[in-house]
């Protein structure tokens, strides 16, 4: 593509940006110079820049500071009496012989055409033609103003302040003549602000075959240039330019900014040195300080290969290497570079310091790779490499790698075992074997059935089965087969989803109101505890009555009540809190107890013979909410008892004064209970 195309691409896009804005306006900047003030502006819209050139630009200075003071009254001046339009045509005639831009600006002013690519025909294509012609009119307009300064003034689009004082700062104000539709736009300067402008950085050559291909910084001073002119000597002394024009990068875009900016410059020959500084353009056509002078050298290009020709194996770590370069190529090139890889695709890998060119052998010492693959490239002056074909050396091994370490894993709820160890070093590692056993005993399978490539592998496990860990182990195999030793063994807790085995009753007993209970204990290894638990036939709800965490297996249970009917349960539970079955571990019991209960705890018989009667007194037992009245049976020592008294639970006292003097008398307390249970009568004997 030619460079006159780049430019115009370049331009359209500049157009594009304008004519996607509002509103037109004004865009204005300035440059202080060490006497004077340069400003420069430019309109944002095609349409509104045609007209503008007809109607002209005014501009008014204000004075805003003066000795670092603002002024309370700023002193305003209109610098343009008349509006600044385009010079006649016929005063660029001689200017535009020495400056290419000038030419461009007049031909986009004046020229009665201006060439559109792509034209198209119709009524509509006319209209579009002209739409065209107008942007590129106004698109190269601005460029060539920015390459020549002197053509902006001449056109219109500049000034130069000459009446100006170091002591006082102004505020440049452009608007375009009696079109208000225009925003006015403003800048702030004064010669204080003057500085010099700096030469750009980073300047260097790479040389290349009959080229060089130079680069700067572009990013930091994109800002202050808009073009950026090389300068070629040599004898180093007399420096001409190397275009005719500025050179202006067209890849710098806003976004994917350019950090660099390059140019190639051809050379006639090669092994001759050539002088090279640098300098940028401001769009007042300044010229920045110039870079401090490179040099640069063309170097041939390398054409002829090296080649691999033999090899001879030292052992499994070294090897010596050898081949052919034509003697009298050795003064175009700094050396050679042997390359390595595993395989004849690569990736190859540079294993060795740049080889002098003299030089036909190497002593390759490093550990190899069952089959390696050997290139060497012939390095050239200016870093070009060519690289041979490949040679095949392959070593004799029967050395196993080193036994794996760092296995280790976890198993999750689902039964998703993840392993994962440390990769062994050996350069001619194939792989590794992966084993696994479900009990102590057993012997390990391989469970991938081939050499596994990583170090971290994915297994699973059935939960549903009865035992409750997994064995892992790891084996490294190398590219001939060779197995290490097996690394230490890896046990891992499956996750507890199967329930431990039901403890069952073998046997129980139902004597003296008590029920005495005796179980097999669960066979369950992970078995912690077991828990007996009691309720009334028809509740629903279990209480535990006792947790066993050793090895009890009986117990007695005084805790009931007569004539109820129990049911009993015994459960296991293990390390994941998992319960045993209640399907086969219940039993129902009946409670039969005919063994007089003791429910007097406190019974007394006192005589009083000065009121001449006996005062009986008892108590009950803490369930005595349970009694439901009292038979008392009275007799005289000797004869036989008769009921005498039929009193109701709440009664705790009775006297009796139906009495003989001299008499001894029994008496027979019988409590009568709320579940019929017998109770145990109570008998007093008292000397009246």
């Amino acid at each position: 593509m030619s460079p006159n195309k780049f430019i115009f691409f370049f331009l359209l896009f500049i157009s594009v940006s304008y004519s996607q804005t509002k509103r037109a306006a004004v865009v204005v900047k300035a440059r202080a110079q060490k006497d004077k003030i340069l400003v420069r502006w430019a309109i944002n819209s095609p349409a509104e820049w045609q007209k503008a050139n007809k109607k002209g630009f005014t501009i008014t200075r204000t004075t805003i500071l003066r000795d670092g003071n603002v002024l309370p009254k700023p002193e305003k001046i209109l610098l343009t009496p008349k509006p600044l339009t385009p010079e006649p045509l016929d005063s660029w005639i001689d200017f535009v012989q020495k400056d290419n831009n000038a030419a461009i600006i007049a031909q986009s002013i004046y020229g009665e055409s201006f060439e559109v690519t792509g034209a198209k025909e119709g009524d509509l294509a006319k209209i579009v033609n002209m739409a065209d012609e107008l942007d590129q009119r106004y698109t190269f307009a601005l460029y060539a103003a920015d390459m020549s300064f002197e053509g902006a003034v001449k056109a219109g689009w500049g000034y130069v302040d000459t009446d100006v004082k170091k002591n006082e700062v102004y505020a440049y104000q452009v608007k375009v003549f009696e079109s208000p539709q225009v925003k006015e736009a403003s800048y702030m300067i004064g010669l204080k602000d003057y500085s010099v402008l700096p030469a750009p950085t980073d300047f260097i050559a790479v040389p290349d075959d009959r080229k060089v291909l130079l680069s700067w910084d572009y990013e930091t001073f994109k800002r202050i240039y808009t073009s950026f002119m090389v300068e070629k000597s040599s004898d180093g002394i007399n420096y001409k330019p190397i275009s005719n024009t500025g050179l202006v990068n067209l890849n710098d875009k806003e976004e994917n900014p350019s950090k660099n900016m390059y140019f190639v410059d051809t050379l006639s020959v090669n092994d001759k040195v050539y002088h090279y500084r640098l300098y940028g353009i401001t769009s007042f056509g300044e010229k920045g300080e110039f870079t401090k002078p490179i040099t640069a050298t063309g170097v041939a290009a390398v054409v002829t290969p090296a080649r691999l020709v033999d090899y001879a194996i030292i052992n499994s770590n070294e090897v010596n290497l050898e081949w052919d370069y034509p003697k009298e190529s050795e003064g175009f090139i700094q050396g050679y570079e042997i390359n390595l890889a595993s395989n004849d695709k690569g990736p190859y890998k540079v294993v060795s310091k740049i080889i002098p060119p003299s030089e036909r052998k190497l002593k390759f010492k490093e550990e190899l790779y069952p089959s390696n693959y050997f290139t060497i490239s012939v390095v050239g002056k200016n870093n070009q490499r060519l690289t041979s074909q490949s040679m095949l050396v392959q070593p004799v091994d029967s050395i196993p790698p080193a036994k794996p370490i760092g296995l280790e894993g976890v198993i999750d709820s689902l039964g998703t075992v993840r392993l994962k160890w440390k990769p062994n070093t050996e350069k001619d590692l194939r792989g590794y074997r992966i084993l696994k056993a479900n009990t102590a005993g057993e012997e390990f399978v391989d469970i991938y059935h081939q050499s596994y490539s990583g170090t971290e592998y994915k297994d699973s496990v059935s939960l549903k089965m009865t035992n409750s860990k997994v064995y892992y182990r790891i084996a490294a195999e190398d590219m001939r087969y060779n197995i290490s030793d097996p690394s230490d063994i890896l046990v891992l807790d499956k996750p507890d989803k199967i329930p431990p085995a039901a403890p069952i009753f073998k046997d129980y007993d139902n004597k003296d109101g008590k029920v005495h209970l005796k179980w097999i204990r669960s066979y369950s290894e992970d078995v912690v505890s077991h828990s007996l638990r009691r309720r009334e036939k028809g509740q629903e709800k279990w209480l535990e009555i006792k947790q066993i965490n050793d090895t009890i297996q009986e117990f007695t249970d005084d805790r009931i009540e007569n004539k109820k009917i129990y049911q009993y349960a015994i459960l296991a539970k293990d390390k994941s809190n998992l319960w045993s079955s209640l399907d086969h571990s219940v039993i129902t019991v009946s409670v039969l107890n005919f063994t007089p209960v003791k429910v007097i705890t406190f019974s007394q018989g006192t005589a009083d013979r000065e009121n001449r009667k006996i005062v009986l007194s008892w108590d009950y037992a803490k369930n005595k909410g349970k009694v439901l009245g009292l038979s008392i049976y009275k007799n005289e020592k000797g004869l036989p008892p008769t009921l005498w008294k039929e009193l109701n639970g709440t009664v705790f006292t009775l006297e009796d004064k139906n009495l003989k003097i001299n008499k001894e008398y029994e008496y027979h307390l019988v409590p009568s209970l709320e579940n019929d249970s017998p109770a145990k009568a109570e008998t007093l004997t008292v000397m009246y």
